[in-house]
Parts: structure tokens; C-alpha cells; sequence
């Protein structure tokens, strides 16, 4: 069997499951729309995907919040969450910002400082939230390496000084 055969049984069983679940596919729109979209998402020579994470669509954040579009569109808008556009104009939000069903408390305050560094540029303020670095809050013995840890998970453990006083340094270097 071809790969892509695998690929396209995987996909089809998964929609089918769905289906069974009680989902309606014809509001995907086109069988060629929806095939477009599922390629183009695939992480084939674009580093994104791992560098990210997975990603949220505007109506699964919707129900992982229980929040409206509209609620959706403010908080990207009052700084609360990250929103990022892929390269076919396509809305997704990292998952990384949510953490049992809720936004990472802090994410405002860090995202309006790293703007200061990368005016427009959420890629960026998304790798640098979720690439791990060295944690230099951690208590080491002299001489280990400090663990590595991301920094969105430092937010989400409720470092909020600690984080942006780090996206502070991370700012200036971008604005340099």
C-alpha cells in the first residue's frame, strides 16, 4: 500500500468517526476546499508546525473556552491571546496559551511587552513563548545545566515577573 493510501484511510476514518459522533461534514464546505486546506496544513518542509505546537481553530477554541467569535476576536484584540494567520490567510490560535479550558493568566502583560520588540510579529512572540531555554530560576548544582523549560509554561505555573522581566530583555534584543 502507498503511503498516501495509508494517509487517505487514516483521514477518511477519522472523518468517519466524527460522523458517528453526531458532526455534519457538509459544513466543511467543497470535498476539493476541504483536501486543499488538510494539505496545506501539513508540516512538510515548514519548521512551524513543531516550533508552535498544535494549534487551535477560531470555532474549536470557541468550544474549548465557551466563548463566542466575538469573545474570541476581543481578547485577541485586548492582548489576551495569540492569534496567528498561516501562510493561505487561515486563523489559528497555539494551544500552548490554554491550560484546563482557560487562558495562561499573565499572557496580556508578556504579549504587550514583546510587541514592544516585534511591533508585528506573532510568529515570533509564539516561538520565543514556546521554544524551551534554559530555566535560570531553577535551583542547580554547580556546574549541571539549568532544565529546560518553556516559557509558557513558566506563565501558566504563575511566574508572571519572571516572564516578563525575560520578554523585557528578549524585546530590547529584537528592537536593537
Amino acid at each position: 500500500m502507498h503511503r498516501v493510501d495509508e494517509i487517505s484511510d487514516a483521514v477518511r476514518l477519522r472523518l468517519l468517526e466524527l460522523v458517528d459522533q453526531g458532526a455534519e461534514l457538509i459544513q466543511l464546505g467543497d470535498a476539493d476546499d476541504v483536501a486543499a486546506q488538510l494539505v496545506s496544513r501539513l508540516p512538510i518542509a515548514n519548521p512551524w508546525p513543531e516550533i508552535v505546537g498544535p494549534c487551535y481553530t477560531s470555532g474549536s477554541l470557541q468550544r474549548e473556552l465557551g466563548v463566542s467569535r466575538a469573545a474570541l476576536s476581543k481578547a485577541v484584540s485586548d492582548g489576551r491571546l495569540l492569534r496567528l494567520m498561516t501562510s493561505d490567510g487561515q486563523y489559528v490560535y497555539p494551544a500552548f496559551q490554554v491550560v484546563d479550558g482557560a487562558l495562561v493568566r499573565g499572557l496580556r502583560e508578556v504579549l504587550a511587552v514583546l510587541r514592544l520588540g516585534a511591533q508585528d510579529d506573532p510568529w515570533t512572540w509564539a516561538q520565543w513563548l514556546n521554544t524551551p531555554v534554559p530555566d535560570r530560576s531553577a535551583v542547580v548544582a554547580e556546574g549541571a545545566e539549568p532544565p529546560r523549560r518553556r516559557n509558557i509554561e513558566r506563565l501558566a505555573e504563575g511566574d508572571i515577573e519572571g516572564i516578563v522581566r525575560d520578554a523585557e530583555i528578549a524585546a530590547a534584543s529584537w528592537a536593537a
